[in-house]
């Protein structure tokens, strides 16, 4: 009896590491999405065999292997959904890509560029573009900011201005006193003929309360969320989120970054502290960008094809900053946002500084960051020395030891929550986004990053990350190699969520 408990357990942790090297080995999107299903089912199925050892009660076995049975039906379900998906993405990316192709052409009354990038940010550009097939914008103004009472007052003030239409797009929406002060702003706006679009995501938003959207829709807000908890299991696709963060204003106005709507994002949330958040407000030529963005979102989730010129106002501004509008998601293959931020690293000559809560790296980002600080690049990493989930912290220091053997600098952020996701390059490239650096961002999850080519922005948004570690602990080598037994297992369990991550 006892030989065949340990028999059923030595299996399923084979089985385990075995899901494990295959997610590392294999990329299709087939095994990305099924992963996380497969390493939670073998976890549930190691604790029903271990309370089928202990108990002996006919009626509580019983209860177990149905609860096993119906667990096993639902993974068999699942697993033919997320085929079919994988399946489907073809048909799908040729009917987005045609509505996509449809909105690039109502944008017909386009100034012709006679600009581009300077020489040093010729090499990197060009790069990025190559890579991702996102197109550069030259005629711009861009502003990041950094204080989150700041970055919500500037939302605030330009939805105020609208006269066409607003368009926002959150994974998270709270009904708090931010939320309710956007929602009040939405109402009164829609009262006054602005089109109102809101996309929220089921899950993130999870705790949405159905009065809240009633309020809105009363007053004309249309508001959407991206598949709910039932229709993303129904569907397949309760792995993978829509985490960006859009705001439009009339098609004149964008901001992107790392904040949501909720109290916690101007630091009122006494459990996390301080948080810090970085935010870019765009107005100019990219917004094209990030509108043709939302729309392919909206078109998801309510099935309408806005075509419209007057989403795509012309821009009259002259002031000229390169802008790029990068997003990515699970259906593109091409995994853009990974693609981005491994052309921003390779192409860093003198310094590479980087902020992000998510610290969860594949071989091609370990080698490349390797890479880039053995041939001489200071490259600085920030990430929360807290983290919102301690076995995000064990994953995040999984990575430390490879890292600090190549000469990259790790730094903890002690005041409070760091929640931006940056890469700056030199001084010439700087990104800012809703994309972490983790597995979800770069393979599962819908992400958008603004990315800037100018020197001045570069310098502003160094100077912010300097002051980041001015507030942050340095992981330094010989300390971390001293690190107590138990450290080194919880980095071992880490390893095994980064999937999941």
């Amino acid at each position: 009896m006892l030989i065949n408990f340990y028999m059923k357990f030595l299996l399923l942790l084979l089985t385990t590491l075995v899901y494990f090297n295959l997610f590392i080995l294999v990329k299709d999107a087939i095994f990305v999405m099924i992963y996380p299903y497969l390493l939670g089912f073998t976890a549930l199925f190691i604790i029903f065999l271990l309370m089928l050892q202990f108990f002996e009660n006919a009626v509580i076995i019983k209860i177990i292997y149905v609860i096993m049975t119906l667990f096993f039906i639902f993974f068999m379900f699942t697993f033919f959904q997320i085929w079919k998906n994988t399946r489907a993405l073809n048909g799908y990316q040729v009917k987005r890509s045609n509505y996509m192709d449809q909105l690039t052409e109502i944008d017909k009354n386009k100034r012709m560029i006679d600009v581009t990038l300077e020489q040093s940010q010729q090499g990197i550009g060009k790069l990025i573009e190559e890579n991702t097939g996102m197109p550069i914008s030259f005629y711009n103004e861009a502003l990041l900011i950094y204080d989150g009472i700041t970055i919500f007052d500037e939302i605030v003030e330009e939805i105020s201005k609208a006269k066409s239409h607003i368009h926002i797009e959150f994974f998270i929406l709270r009904n708090d006193n931010i939320g309710r002060k956007l929602k009040d702003l939405l109402i009164k706006k829609a009262k006054e003929g602005v089109e109102v679009r809101v996309i929220y995501d089921g899950l993130g938003s999870w705790s949405l309360k159905r009065h809240f959207r009633k309020e809105l829709i009363e007053a004309g807000v249309e508001i959407k969320a991206y598949d709910n908890i039932f229709q993303s299991v129904i569907k397949g696709k309760l792995n993978h989120r829509n985490h960006r963060k859009i705001v439009i204003v009339d098609g004149k106005v964008g901001f992107t970054g790392g904040i949501n709507i909720g109290d916690e994002y101007l630091g009122r949330d006494n459990t996390i502290g301080n948080w810090k958040d970085i935010l870019v407000k765009i107005k100019g030529e990219a917004v094209k960008g990030m509108q043709r963005v939302f729309l392919g979102d909206w078109y998801y989730v309510s099935g309408d094809k806005l075509l419209d010129n007057k989403y795509f106002p012309e821009w009259e501004g002259e002031n000229i900053l390169p802008v790029q509008i990068v997003s990515g998601g699970y259906d593109t293959y091409w995994n853009e946002i990974s693609q981005a931020y491994f052309s921003i690293i390779t192409s860093a000559k003198k310094r590479l500084y980087i902020a992000t809560p998510y610290l969860v790296l594949s071989d091609s980002m370990i080698n490349a960051l390797q890479t880039a600080a053995l041939k001489g690049v200071d490259v600085k990493i920030i990430i929360p020395k807290n983290p919102d989930l301690f076995l995000v912290g064990w994953a995040n220091s999984s990575f430390f030891n490879k890292l600090l053997n190549s000469k990259v600098k790790i730094y903890l952020y002690e005041d409070g929550f760091i929640h931006s996701k940056v890469f700056v390059a030199d001084d010439k490239v700087v990104s800012v986004g809703s994309a972490n650096l983790n597995t979800r961002s770069q393979y599962l999850d819908y992400e958008m990053n603004a990315i800037l080519f100018d020197h001045s922005q570069s310098e502003l948004m160094i100077k912010e990350l300097y002051k980041n570690i001015e507030d942050s602990d340095e992981v330094i080598l010989e300390d971390y190699r001293k690190r107590p037994l138990i450290q080194r297992f919880k980095e071992k369990i880490g390893m095994l969520m980064i999937p999941l991550i």
